[in-house]
This record gives C-alpha cells, sequence and structure tokens, in this order.
C-alpha cells in the first residue's frame, strides 16, 4: 500500500540529564591509560549527543512492555504467536521484539504506527522521526564530560578490577525534536499522546547504559508542539502552534494543554 501524509507535527524541547549519562561508542584505538568505555561524540566537534536512535529503542522498548502487559497472559512473553513474538537476534541469543506480520495489523498497532515495523510479507515505515539530540548552546562543552571509576569483585577471589567510565554530567541539557507523520486523522491524537506518555515513562526508567547503577536518569521539558497541515508545505496555508512555553514545561503538564487541539 501506498503512504500519504497529510502533514505533520513538530515536539520540541529540552533533554535535562538528572544523573550522568553514558550513550557508549566504540574506541578506535588502544592507548595505555586511556579511557575503554567513552560516550559517543560527534565527530566533527567531539561534543557528546543523544543519538535518535537511542531515544526511538528505548521509547519503542517502553511501550512494546505497556502494551504487551495488556495482552492475555498466554499471549504475554515470547515465541511463535505471542505478542512479543519476532526474534531480531539469533537462536543462541535470541532478542525478542513485537512486530506485526502485516500492513493492515500494523496500521491497527499503537506500537508499529509510531516506530515502524518489517516482516516477511510486509513493511511498515515509522510515522515519526527522531533526530540526534545536540547539546543546547547554553553548555560548555569542557566541563560536561567526567570520568567514573567503578570497580568490580570477583566473588571468589574478591580481586578488584576497576574500570574507567565517561559519562557526561547530571544538569547537562541537549535540544530534541519528533516530527510525527500525519496519515490517519483518527490515530494522530492517540499516536501524539502515547509519544508525550513514553517521555514521562522514560523519566522514571533511563536512557543509555548502566541505568540499574544510577546513571541515565532523564527529565523532558517539551518547549513546544506544532502542526503543519499538508496545504502549509504546498505554500496554501499557516502553521498551527499548538503549544509553547520557552522555559518548557513537564510531559504531563503539556498533555493536559494540547489534548483538546488535536
Amino acid at each position: 500500500m501506498s503512504e500519504i501524509i497529510l502533514g505533520k507535527v513538530i515536539i520540541r524541547g529540552k533533554i535535562r540529564l538528572k544523573t550522568g549519562l553514558h550513550i557508549g561508542a566504540q574506541t578506535e584505538a588502544i592507548e595505555i591509560g586511556g579511557i575503554d568505555n567513552p560516550v559517543i561524540k560527534d565527530p566533527l566537534t567531539g561534543k557528546p549527543y543523544i543519538p535518535g536512535s537511542s531515544l526511538k529503542g528505548k521509547m519503542r522498548s517502553l511501550l512494546e512492555k505497556a502494551k504487551n502487559a495488556e495482552q492475555p497472559e498466554d499471549m504475554r512473553g515470547a515465541g511463535d504467536g505471542k505478542y512479543i513474538g519476532r526474534n531480531i537476534g539469533t537462536a543462541n541469543n535470541p532478542i525478542w521484539i513485537h512486530s506485526c506480520e502485516d500492513y493492515n495489523k500494523a496500521k491497527g498497532c499503537e506500537v508499529c504506527r509510531l516506530f515502524g515495523t518489517s516482516s516477511k510479507g510486509s513493511n511498515f515505515p515509522a510515522r515519526t522521526i527522531f533526530r540526534d539530540a545536540h547539546l543546547c548552546d547554553n553548555q560548555n562543552p569542557d566541563e560536561i564530560i567526567e570520568i567514573k571509576y567503578e570497580t568490580g569483585i570477583d566473588r571468589i577471589t574478591s580481586a578488584a578490577n576497576p574500570r574507567p567510565m565517561e559519562r557526561v554530567v547530571p544538569g547537562t541539557e541537549f535540544e530534541f525534536e519528533i516530527v510525527y507523520n500525519v496519515e490517519d486523522e483518527n490515530d494522530k491524537k492517540t499516536d501524539l499522546e502515547n509519544l508525550i506518555k513514553l517521555m514521562k515513562m522514560l523519566e522514571d526508567d533511563y536512557l543509555g547504559g548502566s541505568g540499574s547503577r544510577g546513571y541515565g536518569k532523564v527529565e523532558f521539558a517539551i518547549t513546544e508542539v506544532v502542526e503543519r497541515s499538508r496545504d502549509y508545505y504546498l505554500g496554501s496555508a499557516d502553521q498551527n502552534l499548538v503549544f509553547s512555553d520557552e522555559e518548557g514545561k513537564r510531559p504531563e503538564e503539556v498533555l493536559l494543554e494540547i489534548s483538546g487541539k488535536l
């Protein structure tokens, strides 16, 4: 089936780190005394950023788990015919995700509509675009990286194995942008509400690695929600400013303000 675009809704704001953030990058070379767990950085500026893929992957995972909990008990978990039933890993190291098996099912699925899916017989592109989140202009890149030393303890010998971890420090702010393609007006309100609810859910989870050890607690501040119709792009209509606040508001506050405007 062909895709259509009736318009776009752009959500902009800031991601504030409440604890240190580690989204890892591969080391290009091994150096004596060097850090073997660096954070990902822009290759041109050397500044850390949050990849759009990290935001998308985490938010999809949270929505899958939330929707999986709604299923009857015999439809939960992993395996054939189950809600989380597609293995994108290997037989020895399975990675189970939810994936609708055809276009019509994907169109009716709150997970696959937002984040896309592909299977042997069909493909449903994501309606949502997650931009990379770069440092806000007021952030000093020389003051936002720390080296945190952790120690692994051998349970048998009690020998210590220190390991340095690079982290972006608490208080750092990144600018995010999420673009939602409106393909069906009947789905728009539910999809956008899910996106904002996922921001709140992510605040009570973690982003990046080592979340169980206190890393990756974030806070969202939404500064703008803009709706642009197809006619706006064709030059015959103005955009609709659904929400605007220069300082930014919490996801739950924005949800209350815009619920009647979508």
